[in-house]
């Protein structure tokens, strides 16, 4: 922040040395970058440069965040949304919800259970693992609406960044055939128990959503976590350990803009 202020009050300065009283966004631009070359911060120029043009692709981003319940992946993508300018943020929990409200428990019960209790409605008999097959057909349903927003988006040009449990590796694919061009995915790992349960606590803050009912389920959670991880490692998406918020966030925006400056 204490470099970010030195820029904008050096650049302040050289306006008005230079008497400047109106100047294009761009002129300001190419100043931005200069300074911030000239001391070295290659990467903030980078993210400068690339973040500015991303409104100027010729097709829309969609990232793409999964993992287990509680790992934190609607703060992260509120925060990834914030970073690169995206206000279009949505989890697969509110397509849920719409659904839901369309299609009855008696046509599809497994909607209207969460992910970790979807096992509870499963109709069909025998089953080897009931937790596994009863997320997976929730999943199955709930990306048919999340394809149908993204399909949307690609034809209305807007960046989105979906989030949540049923953004598995490998589903998406089925419905839309071919994913987006700009489409970034990532899975959120918390591979410590205690840690996870942790999260319960912390997400508490400003919520409706009591921690207990998601700790005394954390083995069935994990279980469907771990599941989730094998999908991305089977489809090769990038697994991000988040231990530490602050280097998750900067991993998956670094890997974007590396991507993104490719094709600008």
């Amino acid at each position: 922040m204490h470099e970010s202020y030195e820029i904008v009050q050096k650049i302040k300065r050289q306006l008005e040395k230079e008497k400047t009283e109106v100047i294009s966004s761009e002129k300001l631009r190419k100043k931005v970058i200069n300074e911030l070359l000239s001391r070295g911060f290659e990467k903030e120029e980078k993210f400068y440069r690339v973040r500015h043009e991303i409104k100027n692709l010729d097709k829309p981003i969609f990232i793409l965040i999964g993992g287990g319940t509680g790992v934190g992946k609607s703060t992260i993508a509120l925060d990834i949304g914030h970073r690169l300018d995206i206000n279009r943020v949505i989890g697969s929990d509110q397509v849920r919800e719409i659904m839901r409200s369309i299609l009855s428990p008696n046509l599809v019960p497994t909607l209207h259970q969460s992910s970790f209790k979807a096992k509870d409605k499963i109709r069909t008999p025998f089953r080897d693992n009931k937790l596994i097959y009863g997320f997976r057909e929730q999943t199955s349903i709930v990306n048919e609406g999340l394809a149908a927003v993204m399909k949307r988006g690609e034809k209305e040009g807007l960046n989105m960044i979906l989030n949540g449990v049923h953004i598995i590796p490998g589903f998406l694919e089925r419905t839309m055939k071919k994913l987006p061009e700009h489409t970034f995915r990532y899975i959120l790992d918390v591979p410590d128990k205690q840690q996870h349960i942790q999260h319960f606590y912390t997400r508490e803050e400003g919520s409706k959503r009591k921690p207990n009912r998601y700790i005394n389920e954390l083995e069935d959670i994990r279980e469907i976590h771990n599941h989730i991880l094998e999908m991305a490692k089977e489809k090769n998406v990038k697994i991000v350990e988040n231990t530490d918020y602050e280097e998750s966030l900067r991993t998956i925006l670094e890997d974007i803009i590396e991507k993104l400056e490719k094709k600008i």
